[in-house]
C-alpha cells in the first residue's frame, strides 16, 4: 500500500492548485481588480473605454460617503452618468485618486452571476501632496451578459479617515445692515486659501432675503421667524442681519469646516 503514497501526494497537490487557481481566476475577482486598477489610471486615456467595458448596460453605482466631520452625502449614477464622471475625472491632471484592495471578505460565484465583497484603502493627492486618506467598503455585482462577464452594479460605502479639513477663520465688514462682506481662510487642498464674498440684505419674490453676490447672486431666504432657507433646506435661524449672513457663510463651507471662527 506505501507504493501509492507518492501518487496520494501528487494528487493532493493538484487538487489544492486548481482549488487556488479556480478561486483566483472567479470573474467577480477578475472584475474587481481590473475596475480598481483602471480607475487608478484615468490619466491613460484608454483606460476609461476598458473600464466602460466592464460595465453592464443597465450598470448602477451607489455611493455613501461619510466626511471627516461625520457629514453623509450618498449618490446613485447609472451607466452614462458614470461615463460622464469618469471623464470628468481624468480631465484634472492635478488630482490623483489611487485605491488598493486589503481585504476581500467575501465572494459568491455562480454559473451566470455572483458578488465579491472587500476593502479597499483609498489616498488621494493634488500636485503630489496627500490631501485625503480613508477606506472604501465596496461590494460589486455581476452577472453574464452575451457570454462575457460584466458588472451590474457597484455598492460603496467611502469613509474619510484623514482629510485637509479644519477649521476655518472668517472676516465680516459691514456698511449698516444691508451690505456686508467677509474674508474666509479655509483649507483646499494641502494648503489655506482666501475667498471674498459679499452680501445683500434684500428681497426676492416678495420675501426678505440675503443676496451671496460673491456665489452667482444665489438667494437664500429669511424668514420673518428667522429661518434661513438654501432652497428648501433649512439651514439656521437668526434674528439680526450680521448672524444671518454668518449661517449663510457656514452653509458655504459646510464640507470644509469642521469648526468656524468669526472676527
Amino acid at each position: 500500500m506505501k507504493q501509492f503514497a507518492p501518487f496520494k501526494i501528487a494528487l493532493a497537490i493538484f487538487c489544492l492548485a486548481f482549488t487556488t487557481s479556480n478561486a483566483q481566476d472567479k470573474p467577480v475577482k477578475t472584475l474587481l481588480d481590473s475596475y480598481i486598477k483602471y480607475n487608478n489610471t484615468l490619466n491613460d486615456s484608454t483606460s476609461i473605454t476598458k473600464l466602460s467595458a466592464l460595465m453592464h448596460e443597465k450598470f448602477s453605482n451607489n455611493t455613501t460617503y461619510i466626511g471627516l466631520t461625520g457629514a453623509l452625502t450618498r449618490n446613485t449614477t447609472d451607466l452614462e452618468e458614470t461615463k460622464a464622471e469618469l471623464v470628468e475625472k481624468s480631465k484634472d491632471n492635478n488630482y490623483n485618486f489611487k485605491m488598493s484592495l486589503g481585504e476581500v471578505v467575501y465572494t459568491s460565484q455562480k454559473e451566470k452571476a455572483g458578488t465579491i465583497s472587500g476593502v479597499v484603502e483609498f489616498v488621494s493627492t493634488i500636485d503630489g501632496q496627500i490631501t485625503e486618506k480613508g477606506t472604501i467598503l465596496i461590494n460589486l455585482v455581476a452577472t453574464k451578459f452575451v457570454g462575457d462577464w460584466k458588472i451590474i452594479q457597484i455598492n460603496v460605502v467611502k469613509i474619510s479617515e484623514q482629510s485637509e479639513v479644519g477649521n476655518c477663520v472668517s472676516y465680516i465688514f459691514s456698511n449698516g445692515n444691508s451690505y456686508f462682506n467677509s474674508e474666509t481662510y479655509y483649507p483646499a487642498g494641502v494648503k489655506y486659501k482666501r475667498e471674498f464674498q459679499s452680501f445683500r440684505i434684500g428681497k426676492s419674490q416678495g420675501e426678505r432675503a440675503i443676496v451671496n453676490r460673491g456665489d452667482n447672486n444665489k438667494t437664500f431666504l429669511w424668514k420673518q421667524n428667522g429661518d434661513i432657507y438654501n432652497g428648501n433646506t433649512l439651514i439656521g435661524k437668526a434674528l439680526e442681519a450680521k448672524d444671518a449672513v454668518k449661517l449663510v457663510i457656514q452653509n458655504a463651507y459646510s464640507k470644509t469646516c469642521t469648526e468656524f471662527t468669526f472676527n
